[in-house]
């Protein structure tokens, strides 16, 4: 093999190490090893339901909206970005990073640009959500969510399943399942973004919980509500436990 073959397929390879370095790193929101989570239920009848393939799906703007600051969150699936100062132009890396995190574009040939405590909020409209637990833990929360429950094996099964199902009746622009994070939703300048929109909670309420998370955006998420969605395929992957 030639140096400049040699040469070539060292880059690829190396691009294709990067890009599954990236991958892996995205995975680790749908990890697909995770043997069960755990779903919580104030009502036996409502634990029955799901364990036979009826599946409650609440939305966040329904958790936004609780009362109970322990089961509610007004700030859910929102997040905020500082700019901080910065200076520079089109060929400062961090300077057009800060503006693209700013919903600033910044074009080629352009120079001394300042841009200084710049806020933008994002968030998510509205969504499906069902919430679980990665934990067996009734004494944490059974006092919030309830004492009767249903494992749920093979969670990445069960999402697929319950998404398939969803899409019958409704257009799903995104879906993702994985574990909270537990991070201030704020950063600034070049700091890293503390993880996905919708997968990030403040830790000082809510990171006992150990939630993870199985989220549906619609592509019209206006005026959606809680629903039931029947799957009788999930039943399989349910079992009430107490």
């Amino acid at each position: 093999m030639g140096k400049k073959s040699r040469l070539k397929r060292e880059r690829r390879e190396s691009k294709q190490h990067e890009l599954a370095k990236k991958s892996s790193q995205t995975h680790i929101l749908c990890d697909e090893r995770r043997e069960s989570v755990y779903r919580f239920f104030k009502e036996a009848s409502h634990a029955d339901a799901l364990a036979q393939g009826s599946i409650w799906l609440s939305t966040l703007n329904t958790c936004r909206a609780y009362e109970d600051q322990a089961q509610g969150d007004s700030g859910e699936a929102h997040e905020t970005y500082n700019s901080g100062h910065i200076v520079g132009g089109s060929d400062t890396p961090q300077l057009v990073e800060v503006s693209r995190r700013s919903g600033i574009h910044i074009g080629p040939g352009c120079s001394n640009i300042t841009i200084s405590n710049n806020t933008r909020n994002t968030s998510i409209q509205d969504a499906y959500v069902l919430c679980t637990t990665t934990e067996f833990s009734p004494d944490k929360l059974s006092d919030t969510f309830g004492r009767y429950c249903v494992r749920i094996k093979n969670p990445a099964q069960f999402f697929k399943l319950v998404t398939e199902s969803l899409k019958l009746s409704i257009s799903i622009k995104k879906c993702e399942q994985g574990e909270v994070i537990y991070k201030e939703r704020f950063y600034t300048g070049m700091e890293p973004s503390p993880g996905p929109i919708g997968f990030v909670k403040p830790p000082d309420l809510y990171a006992s919980q150990k939630e993870f998370r199985l989220l549906w955006i619609p592509a019209n998420a206006s005026g959606i509500a809680p629903r039931l969605l029947s799957c009788p395929a999930v039943s399989d992957l349910c079992e009430r436990i107490c």
